[in-house]
């Protein structure tokens, strides 16, 4: 296309390739039963129609999805069901050996902050090891009083699931991790040792975390039966707001706080006497995430845990056992929430300052333990004990003298038992003098009345045809064998063999529960996956119904909504009876619509035919693609391929670069060498280039998976152990944020639109969000690496700086793309030229006007918008990923260029051909209600789709839960909120492919000038950017359904939960988020308005 760098409005021509012959009317077919819905949708505009279609589409891609989950992330059953004394067959319980405790959890306490280093003293970190020493100073000087543990975590390691496994002793499923960010509906109602103690009459106090009250519930009816609506005694209670990762002190310092101040008080005074406290500390965690795993400020917490807990033990009376512990740990970078080692491995000490834990006089006998009761932490650790987390469970419960929960799967720490106790009788009905117990008799009490709680769950789990687990149902038979050897070992007195009977029922119960518990419902699954795979078809008949106008009322975009809603409706009512008629109880009713509403529409569309067809009508059926289409979809069908391997799906992030360049290699690089225009043939070369740089450029900022990290480096961060920039990102990004509007600016001049308002809102407008945000991260990295410690106030400031600086960029943004753009012109110049000199002798005196930027009206004006939002988008970015992001919008728009110029070679060659073959041209002529439509090139939305997955990887994420930055998360807060810092995670997670989805109206708009005057006034760009949308749409569903079917067959693949599962889950996030981005962002407000603004400066409709 040539481009005039000063067009008047006289001189100026319209792309051939936007031309549309004058409409008329054209009998459509249309039933009756449709006339309700024929008639609201003639009467919508254009854009109306737009939105209504992607709407749709995303609501058939949502049905899909939630309906696939329904089949592949269910939680597990649970039982309501409490234990008792009475409830066990056991005839004696066991004398508890503390009436109290004191429990501190350390959040992210990974194993080698608290276990001692002795060995290969030259590779430790001297900024986390042997800092917190007070546990291994009392087990070495005290052995019998003190006990250390490797405590080793299920996954997902996420604070709420770790309390619930804690206190239960039950298992999460994969799903359960979603729960970790809700606020409400999280309570527990399973047994566990908390209310067993509040069964008991017993008074339990926290002090920190308040996950811990959403969980369990203050007790505010305290009363002489004990009912209440929590388990907290609201006297024992201080809670503390838990997701504040900026705030490393608060928590920790009112824990210490309260904490002392209760061990202090004396217990004479009213409502001072408490039975269990609990207290749990933040700072670590939070300091984790903040500044790594090894930071000066990890040193700080863990001298500062070590000085808490020496002012414990020096309280402690001879009642109370001392049980301190982590949740999970975390990763190099501070993180957690994955399966890693270091994410699953924490700590537990045990401490008791007069009563003994384990038997002085008898050494533990060799067959108490095998081989995987130890681990071995090399270099600097050693042999280490190692026990389960829910292994607490059990044991703490009978320690303290209540049942164990009903639904535990753990078992006791049989080195806590192994000594001399009493034991009562359950069945005298009056008080009986004890038994007196040897060692020996005591650990296989303690350990038969665990295997009992452990049969008693099993039998009402799957005991029965009327039990809910019938997925534990088909082990029954030999779960039971197993109990019967206990008890049969029992009966003949052979002690080592009875326990380990116990051990191996115990053992086995919990081996096979971990693996029936992730069961699959198959048929809900293939429905999702039919249901995706129905999408695609939609999708696909619809860019063909876009081959016609969509002005006429009856137009076949039109007919075909309203056939698949009428269908869909009809599919709702249908699958509504299905439900009631309970044929299908596995399935719950939000499914069955769902499944009948969006079979319905994909129906009705894929099977409408809206017109009767003549020789000459572009047809809107099925075609099979030609070679080149074939060739131009290679890199998708190759992205969606890799997804069958967990080999590949590890390492995605380094083939969608190579993917991304190589659709650009198909589809613009080889025609640059036979574009029939040297400009043109420049204009992809260079473009092509310049996009291959940019990809090479994005791909160079990386973060490990847990499976690459011997052949990755980190880049991202500036080391693997840390979560902080490297020093020389920091330095180029005031530079960055001056240059990129200049580069924008650069873009713009090629039509020389960089006019109007352009050089206010790129040069001062976007150059100012870019500021704000390069000032948030500058300030965030003083506070972080700086040692303020000399200065707090610095800190504070800066922190108010930092925020400051982010609701700026933020409310600027949003006024920017909001009201700010609404209200300035377009990106044009208007100059008068005088009287055109021929035509003075005439009456009418019209003046010469020039309008510079004109052609590129549509695009420019666009752009602002973009831009606007980008802002944002670079704010909640860190460091690296700014500098991502930016390479990423340059290569979107050399990818708008490159795609421009295609349309250009298309339309040259079109109009060579035409003009050599004259019978070729008059059977190309169109019947009047058709429109010649040339849809965006496929390779060009593929290679935009693989840009995106390349941003998502770029800007410092992987397919893991490990990976969330959750940093950002308080960006422009003070603390946490329920709303904005969810939203946040999202916008830092998946900017870049917001960025994508908010581009694709440049595809269409860019390098495109109004038309002028009365007749052929209208452009078909809305059913352009439509078009472009739908293949988005249909490139993501495509990777969805390849995840989808990957999952589905792999499901009982070892690498299922750690790899397959998170991956659909990312497709599953990126084909929603993408969807509303599309509907609402880009298409519902970006286009509508762009072409609003156009038409009101120059009258020009588009449809």
């Amino acid at each position: 296309m040539s481009i005039s760098k000063n067009p008047s409005i006289q001189s100026i021509t319209s792309k051939d390739r936007v031309k549309i012959n004058p409409i008329n009317q054209r009998n459509f077919y249309h039933p009756k039963f449709l006339y309700i819905f024929n008639s609201f949708f003639q009467n919508i505009s254009s854009t109306s129609i737009s939105i209504l279609v992607l709407i749709l589409i995303t609501f058939i891609h949502l049905a899909s999805i939630y309906v696939f989950s329904q089949g592949f992330l269910l939680s597990r059953i649970t039982l309501n069901d409490h234990s008792s004394f009475q409830s066990n067959s056991n005839l004696l319980k066991i004398n508890q050996t503390h009436s109290k405790a004191i429990i501190i959890l350390i959040d992210a306490l990974r194993f080698d902050f608290i276990l001692p280093h002795t060995k290969n003293l030259t590779l430790i970190d001297p900024l986390i090891h042997n800092q917190l020493i007070l546990p291994h100073q009392l087990s070495k000087s005290n052995p019998n009083h003190s006990l250390l543990f490797h405590f080793l975590a299920d996954p997902p390691t996420t604070t709420l699931q770790r309390l619930k496994a804690l206190t239960t002793g039950t298992l999460p499923t994969f799903i359960d991790i979603s729960s970790n960010f809700a606020s409400t509906n999280v309570a527990i109602d399973e047994d566990n040792w908390l209310t067993q103690l509040h069964l008991n009459q017993k008074q339990i106090g926290l002090i920190g975390d308040d996950t811990w009250i959403k969980l369990f519930g203050i007790d505010s009816k305290l009363n002489q039966n004990h009912l209440s609506n929590g388990l907290f005694n609201p006297n024992l209670t201080f809670p503390f707001e838990s997701f504040n990762v900026e705030d490393l002190d608060t928590v920790d310092d009112g824990v210490q706080k309260h904490l002392i101040d209760i061990l202090s008080i004396n217990q004479t005074l009213q409502n001072s006497h408490w039975d269990v406290l609990i207290g749990h500390l933040l700072g670590l965690d939070h300091a984790g995430h903040r500044f790594g795993a090894s930071h000066p400020t990890i040193k700080s917490k863990l001298n500062q845990y070590n000085q808490l807990l020496t002012k414990i033990v020096n309280h402690l009376d001879d009642q109370t056992l001392l049980i301190v512990m982590g949740d999970h740990g975390m990763d190099s970078k501070g993180d957690h929430g994955g399966d890693s080692f270091n994410e699953l491995s924490t700590a537990l000490w045990l401490y008791s300052k007069s009563k003994p834990l384990i038997n002085q006089q008898e050494d533990l006998p060799n067959w108490l333990f095998d081989k995987n009761d130890f681990i071995n932490l090399q270099p600097s650790i050693g042999i280490t004990r190692t026990i389960s987390q829910i292994d607490l469970v059990p044991t703490l419960s009978l320690l303290l003298g209540i049942p164990i929960p009903f639904s535990n799967l753990g078992l006791i720490i049989p080195e806590l038992f192994f000594h001399s106790n009493l034991a009562y009788n359950l069945t005298s009905t009056h008080p009986s003098k004890p038994q007196n117990l040897s060692a020996l008799e005591n650990l296989l009490l303690s350990i038969s009345i665990n295997s009992n709680q452990l049969f008693q769950f099993l039998e009402r789990y799957a005991g029965s045809p009327n039990s809910p687990g019938q997925d534990l149902a088909l082990h029954l038979p030999l779960l039971r064998q197993l109990y019967n050897q206990t008890i049969q070992s029992s009966q003949l007195q052979n002690h080592q063999d009875t326990f380990k009977a116990h051990r191996t029922f115990g053992l086995s119960l919990l081996s096979i529960s971990r693996k029936i518990w992730s069961k699959f419902i198959p048929s809900l699954m293939s429905l999702g996956i039919i249901i995706l795979t129905l999408s695609l078809l939609v999708s696909w008949k619809l860019i063909n119904c876009l081959k016609f106008t969509t002005l006429n009322p009856n137009a076949p975009i039109r007919t075909a909504l309203s056939s698949g809603l009428s269908i869909g409706f009809g599919g709702t009512a249908l699958s509504s009876l299905i439900h009631f008629t309970n044929l299908l109880p596995h399935i719950n009713f939000l499914s069955f619509i769902l499944i009948g509403s969006s079979l319905g529409i994909s129906i009705g569309i894929i099977f409408h035919q809206p017109i009767s067809f003549k020789p000459n009508d572009p047809s809107i059926s099925f075609t099979i693609p030609s070679f080149k289409t074939f060739l131009q979809i290679s890199p998708l069908i190759f992205h969606a391929l890799i997804f069958a391997s967990n080999s590949f799906t590890i390492w995605e992030d380094r083939i969608v670069g190579y993917l991304a360049f190589s659709g650009i290699l198909f589809s613009a690089l080889m025609t640059s060498f036979t574009a029939p225009q040297k400009r043109l043939r420049i204009r992809l070369f260079l473009f092509s280039i310049l996009f291959a740089i940019c990809l090479r450029s994005i791909s160079l900022s990386t973060v490990c998976r847990e499976e690459q990290q011997k052949s990755c480096l980190v880049t991202f961060y500036s080391n693997s152990t840390s979560s902080s920039p490297p020093n020389w990102v920091m330095s180029i990004l005031i530079p960055l944020a001056i240059v990129l509007p200049i580069i924008l600016a650069w873009f713009l001049g090629i039509s020389d639109s960089y006019r109007g308002p352009a050089s206010f809102y790129f040069g001062t407008g976007f150059r100012l969000l870019l500021l704000c945000a390069v000032q948030y991260w500058i300030t965030d990295y003083i506070i972080s690496e700086g040692d303020l410690s000399a200065n707090p106030n610095v800190k504070s400031t800066g922190t108010w700086m930092k925020t400051l600086a982010a609701r700026i960029n933020i409310l600027l943004g949003l006024f920017s793309a909001g009201l700010l753009w609404f209200i300035l012109p377009l990106c044009i110049d208007v100059e008068h030229q005088g009287k055109d000199e021929k035509n003075q002798v005439q009456e009418e005196e019209k003046e010469r006007v020039l309008v510079i930027g004109f052609a590129n009206s549509y695009g420019s004006s666009y752009l602002m918008y973009l831009c606007a939002l980008f802002g944002i988008l670079f704010l909640v970015n860190q460091p690296m990923g700014e500098i991502v992001l930016s390479a990423g919008l340059v290569a979107i728009l050399s990818l708008v260029e490159i795609n421009d110029s295609l349309e250009d070679v298309q339309a040259l060659e079109q109009s060579f051909q035409n003009a050599i073959n004259k019978a070729a041209r008059a059977q190309s002529s169109i019947s009047p209600s058709v429109m010649t439509f040339r849809g965006t090139n496929l390779a060009i939305i593929i290679s935009l789709n693989l840009l995106g997955h390349l941003l998502f990887f770029g800007t410092g994420h992987q397919a893991t839960f490990a990976s969330i930055q959750w940093k950002t998360a308080f960006i422009g807060l003070d603390s946490a909120h329920k709303l904005f810092s969810g939203l946040l995670i999202i916008l830092n997670t998946f900017g870049g492919f917001i960025l994508i989805g908010l581009s694709i109206p440049l595809l269409t708009l860019w390098n495109v000038s109004p038309r002028i005057g009365k007749e052929d006034n209208q452009l078909n760009l809305i059913s352009k950017t439509l078009d472009s949308s739908i293949k988005l749409m249909s490139v993501q569903a495509c990777l969805g359904l390849s995840s989808m079917i990957s999952c589905s067959v792999l499901r009982r693949h070892l690498m299922v939960w750690k790899i397959f599962g998170p991956r659909f889950l990312l497709s599953s996030l990126i084909i929603l988020i993408s969807d509303l981005i599309l509907s609402l962002f880009s298409v519902g407000f970006g286009l509508s308005l762009v072409v609003f603004k156009v038409k009101k400066s120059f009258g020009t409709k588009c449809f």
